[in-house]
């Protein structure tokens, strides 16, 4: 009997390995997320054009509104800003979710 044991006891031929290929590195790109996830349009918004479906506390509320007054702003808009200051902060698994969403919405309505 031979000493070998498994299969290199009864392989008679046995085959080289293969030149071993060390992939290139590629170009790392740098992928971002895009900065108007919650852009706004241009033209001024209706009430039929905004979702009414926030609910606030009222000292929230006072708050929201002081600041859009102090900006010169609509109180969606200060909103808006909060959001989109909340969403940088964010974890970028995070951010792929709710932009996600955002799009779904977006191509559901049009």
């Amino acid at each position: 009997m031979t000493d070998n044991i498994g299969l290199s006891s009864f392989r008679k031929k046995k085959t080289e390995r293969p030149e071993n290929i060390i992939p290139e590195l590629s170009e790392d790109t740098n992928r971002t997320m895009p900065e108007d996830l919650l852009k706004l349009p241009q033209s001024k918004l209706t009430s039929k054009d905004l979702p009414k479906s926030i609910r606030l506390p009222l000292n929230t509320h006072t708050a929201i509104s002081t600041i859009a007054t102090l900006q010169s702003k609509k109180i969606y808009e200060v909103i808006n800003d909060i959001v989109e200051d909340y969403i940088t902060k964010l974890p970028v698994s995070e951010k792929k979710i709710i932009r996600s969403s955002i799009e779904t919405v977006q191509n559901n309505n049009k």
